[in-house]
Parts: structure tokens; sequence; C-alpha cells
């Protein structure tokens, strides 16, 4: 399996990851209340994934990155078509999406090869600061 493929180096990504918890206002409504969501980033910054979902507080965004830390052994990764000509990923536990991929990939099999590196990040990944 080449690095290359899926868009990223594999000594930077399995070095180290992070969840990275991201505030979101509205685009149409500036003054609307914030949600928030995390971002799994590689050491060199590199968006790996996404949750699926937004979260009323940090807490609650904190709480989706242990409990999908402590139940990833049990997430199964669906390889998706986001387009015509592209695919993406989403991890399932059961019937819940758990996470997402950050892009879309031109082949179905670097999409494949990006959700196995997520899996296999996951678990140990730190959780950083609030952006």
């Amino acid at each position: 399996m080449c690095g290359r493929d899926i868009g990223y180096e594999w000594g930077d990504t399995l070095a180290a990851a992070r969840f990275r918890i991201l505030q979101h206002r509205p685009a149409d409504d500036p003054a609307g209340a914030e949600t928030l969501s995390w971002r799994l980033l590689a050491t060199n910054n590199r968006d790996l994934g996404r949750a699926p979902e937004g979260y009323p507080d940090p807490e609650a965004c904190r709480a989706a990155i242990r409990a999908l830390q402590a139940s990833v052994a049990r997430a199964e990764p669906v390889t998706v078509r986001s387009g015509p000509s592209s695919w993406g990923w989403r991890l399932m536990i059961g019937d819940q999406v758990v996470a997402v991929a950050s892009r879309a990939y031109q082949r179905r099999i670097q999409a494949e090869q990006a959700a196995a590196v997520v899996l296999d990040l996951i678990p140990a990944a730190e959780l950083a600061g609030l952006d």
C-alpha cells in the first residue's frame, strides 16, 4: 500500500495523530448559535477524517471523541460514492455513522485505504485544544 495513493506520507501520518475541536458559525447568520465538531489530523495537519455531526458544546464533542476511541474496535468502514467519479468512506458502528471522510478520492481503493488508516489512528490520537 503506497501512502501517495491516499494523499499523505505514511511516516507523517502514523507517527501521531490528534483530534482538533473546531467552532462553526452559520455562514448566513454570523450571530447564530455555534456548533462544534472534531477533525482527526495527521502530524502534518492533513485532515484525515471528521465528525459526522455537530455538537452543542466542547464537553459533548469531547465525549463523542472518547466514545469513538472506546468503541472503534467495533467500527466498520463503508465505502460510498461521493460523486459520479469519486469515493468517500464512513465508519459505522451498527447503524450509526461515527466518522466520515474529509475529502473525496478518485479511486475506491484510495478511500478504503484511507479508512483503514483512520481506524488505526483513532485509538491513540490525542485530543488537542479548541480552535
